[in-house]
């Protein structure tokens, strides 16, 4: 059971990892391009769904794994713990990051009423793109560790499995 939340918890850091980098690479790079037409034809296509859909989904769900791993884990090994902490706290500054700093860009960009001026949409997509490369090498220290943490895991578990007459 533990090594099968730790399993999901690195697929879901994964996931959202690679997530965060395409939206940086292609999202981020589209919406800098052309404005306003390319921020008025973002609002057009994400009526129905958009990045934070997916979001508000896998963000929770790879928070309460990475907290269920860490509880499971917690008196099992120190540096399981330690890497499995490490990651949480990576995770949460992601979030606090997205809560901040990209939900208002989002709302001027996206959401707003009225379309702002030109200048202002340039400013805030080009933060936006900046500082999304500073959520994905977050978003990456956390998966490195939920990696290591995996890694500690199921070489402890090899090395009691070896050590076992059987």
């Amino acid at each position: 059971m533990r090594k099968i939340v730790l399993y999901a918890a690195v697929a879901f850091s994964s996931g959202l990892f690679f997530t965060l980098v395409y939206n940086s690479i292609v999202n981020a790079a589209n919406w800098e391009s052309n404005i306003p037409q390319s921020i008025t034809a973002t609002r057009d296509f994400f009526v129905v769904a958009n990045p934070g859909t997916f979001f508000q989904l896998v963000d929770p769900t790879n928070m309460l794994l990475v907290v269920l791993a860490l509880s499971l884990f917690w008196k099992r090994s120190t540096s399981i713990r330690m890497f499995l902490g490490i990651a949480l706290l990576c995770y949460i500054s992601s979030m606090i990051l997205t809560f901040t700093y990209f939900y208002p860009r989002n709302d001027l960009m996206f959401l707003s009423k009225q379309l702002p001026d030109k200048e202002t949409l340039k400013k805030a997509a080009s933060e936006w793109g900046r500082m999304g490369w500073i959520r994905c090498l977050l978003s990456l220290a956390g998966l490195v560790c939920s990696f290591l943490a995996l890694d500690k895991a199921t070489s402890s578990t090899q090395k009691i499995s070896s050590t076992t007459p059987g």
